[in-house]
């Protein structure tokens, strides 16, 4: 792509944000963001006109790239017939995308439930999962994260969650991570039966 570098906007935007932007998971004072100017594939260029590889992918989000023709494309077309619609509506692109999903789902999952992100859906699962069980115990890793709202906080498993613990009957445990193993585990499939065997553990000791 062609990007003209602008160190003085970059600058300008930079001020902006941390004059009047509050970001999440941060100790605001020392933050310094980094401030991105435009983006292509798999690279994202900052306003100083340095190129680098987006190694995250955002929120590992842009598995097909940044400005992908095709999705710019079909955001355009749609913003110009009808930008936003609320869920109590038929829609025709919800229900193309809720069957391109639900024909790829096992037999009998006919149904899709959408959602305005990953917290939000974690936040319908554990209340749809205790609605049919009749169980309220949910449990989730370590190591986790899952989102920022009550339930999905409080699922997190980091030290993130330690001041929003509001939402109840959340079990934590370890699952496989050889890396940094807590079963002193010397290969993957050591590592993996060992935490099968603690995750065996912890749910006859908690219960149903």
């Amino acid at each position: 792509m062609t990007f003209t570098a602008d160190p003085a906007e970059g600058k300008r935007v930079f001020d902006l944000d941390r004059a009047h932007v509050f970001h999440s998971w941060s100790a605001q004072g020392p933050l310094n963001p980094f401030t991105p100017a435009a983006a292509e594939g798999c690279y994202v260029w900052d306003y100083d006109g340095n190129r680098y590889l987006d190694f995250s992918s955002q929120l590992v989000n842009v598995n097909i790239g940044h400005q992908h023709p095709k999705v710019v494309k079909a955001i355009q077309e749609q913003a110009a017939i009808l930008s936003t619609i609320a869920p109590q509506h038929a829609n025709v692109k919800r229900g193309e995308a809720a069957k391109l999903i639900a024909d790829l789902a096992p037999a009998g999952m006919n149904k899709v439930f959408f959602t305005n992100g990953g917290a939000d859906a974690a936040e319908n699962a554990i209340r749809m999962a205790r609605i049919h069980t009749h169980k309220h115990k949910v449990l989730s890793f370590y190591r986790s994260y899952h989102g920022n709202t009550g339930s999905a906080i409080a699922a997190t498993g980091d030290q993130r969650r330690w001041p929003n613990e509001y939402s109840t009957q959340h079990v934590h445990f370890f699952g496989p991570y050889l890396y940094r193993s807590v079963f002193w585990s010397k290969s993957a499939e050591e590592e993996s039966t060992r935490a099968l065997e603690h995750l065996e553990q912890v749910i006859l000791l908690e219960g149903p």
